[in-house]
């Protein structure tokens, strides 16, 4: 095969088969895009009004930045390349915390604490099992760094609520838990089994859980532990019943400050979203304090999840307590979607208008002035093509401007209506006609 003849073949190869994105990637097209950008902006609002700065870190990390701030992440699942210049090893982030972590240790030591950081990006989750994909995340988070007291933790996860209420998020549960009263039992575990039965006890698998604590040789008094964290999920009653049944430790301790957290939340109004999860092994080596996730219908996974990690800006050279948490924007739409709550996103009113003769140049101009998104088309454009570009597109109005009497088309209801655009007061007009029942 000649060389032209094997190009061409290869060209149609590549031709015929679909352009995909890789795997665990995917595009926002329009208006999706713009509804992720305007709740995005609509959630960093309500960050900056409560005294959070925004900070932007970088897509990707030196490799041991991301290991050293993150011991939950498989080294084996963070996708690596060498850069070119310095020959040093990178990671796409997994995870947007620990770059907070760097900056506050080494870029903002002169500033006094308590640092209020909040962060939008995209992060790079590895899916384990059948689906064996990674998984963009697009995330809003904030962190608060600086405030051992319970009040901290109140304060994060009150704006975490609080932000998915002000997007039309209401109907929400709220899981108040802490890692401190499994891991105190699961220290004396031995290293080979502590996996598995954390899985177990993270499921409330009670049956497998005491199958592997007799091959583990776990205690008597272990096990009984164990199985009874399973039993103590539910409303706030269960911080009671735990106060009875854990004595061991620091599990006392452990209790009331979850519950000094459950007090400030319910003042703030949220008692009635609170439940409790004693038995959550999520973040185990992680956490140091209390955690919490936000669940809605729809998901079927958390669309927030957080908590205190007092060890993290130590390993960066800065022993500081934090907080934070993150919000899943997509796992957020869905959740709003599916309460019937739509996050629209698109606040400019939008006309599509074929370009006008030179008397009406100005149109576009005062359009846009008036706070109308315009589109412009090529001058000759049919009105049936304008009329199909109109509707494609989501826009309000086609627009067809003349020497005579400006035509206008409303998609909603096929209305149409004649305006004399010589004269520049009948703009508003227009624009009033244009968005009748739209707004």
């Amino acid at each position: 095969m000649s060389k032209t003849a094997r190009s061409i073949s290869e060209h149609l190869n590549r031709t015929q088969q679909p352009l995909m994105t890789p795997k665990g990637m995917g595009d926002l097209l329009p208006p999706h895009a713009a509804q992720r950008r305007e709740l995005a902006g609509k959630l960093l609002k309500h960050f900056a009004l409560a005294g959070y700065e925004l900070v932007t870190p970088p897509l990707f990390e030196h490799a041991s930045v991301v290991e050293e701030g993150n011991e939950t992440v498989d080294p084996r699942d963070l996708l690596r390349f060498v850069e070119p210049e310095t020959g040093e090893v990178a990671v796409l982030r997994p995870d947007i915390t620990p770059q907070v972590a760097r900056m506050v240790a080494t870029r903002l030591t002169d500033r006094p604490t308590p640092y209020h950081l909040c962060y939008e990006g995209r992060v790079l989750h590895h899916q384990r099992g059948r689906a064996h994909k990674h998984r963009q995340i697009t995330q809003i988070g904030l962190e608060c760094i600086g405030i051992a007291s319970p009040s901290g933790d109140v304060e994060t996860i009150a704006m975490a609520a609080e932000a998915c209420q002000g997007v039309g998020l209401k109907d929400f549960r709220i899981e108040l838990c802490t890692s401190a009263l499994v891991g105190s039992v699961m220290a004396s575990i031995p290293a080979a089994d502590r996996e598995r039965i954390a899985e177990c006890v993270g499921s409330k698998d009670g049956a497998t859980l005491r199958a592997l604590g007799r091959d583990a040789k776990l205690s008597k008094m272990n096990l009984e532990r164990l199985e009874t964290l399973l039993t103590h999920y539910g409303d706030l009653s269960v911080l009671a019943s735990a106060r009875k049944a854990f004595r061991f430790g620091g599990a006392q301790e452990t209790l009331a400050n979850l519950q000094a957290i459950a007090d400030g939340l319910t003042r703030r109004g949220l008692g009635e979203k609170l439940h409790v999860d004693l038995s959550e092994t999520r973040g185990l080596t992680y956490y140091t304090g209390a955690s919490f996730q936000i669940f809605a219908e729809g998901p079927g996974e958390t669309i927030c999840s957080g908590g205190r990690y007092d060890n993290l800006l130590a390993r960066y050279g800065r022993n500081l307590p934090a907080t934070g948490f993150a919000l899943d924007l997509e796992n957020l739409q869905w959740a709003l979607r599916e309460a019937g709550k739509p996050f629209s996103g698109d606040t400019l009113r939008r006309l599509a208008l074929v370009e006008p003769a030179d008397n009406e140049a100005h149109l576009p101009r005062i359009l846009r002035a008036h706070g109308v998104a315009v589109a412009t088309l090529p001058a000759g454009t049919s009105d049936k093509d304008a009329l199909a570009f109109t509707k494609s597109w989501g826009y309000a109005a086609m627009v067809v401007p003349s020497r005579g009497a400006t035509r206008a088309h409303r998609i909603l209801d096929g209305a149409s209506r004649k305006f004399n655009m010589v004269d520049k007061a009948s703009v508003p007009t227009l624009i009033e006609w244009a968005f009748a029942n739209q707004e």
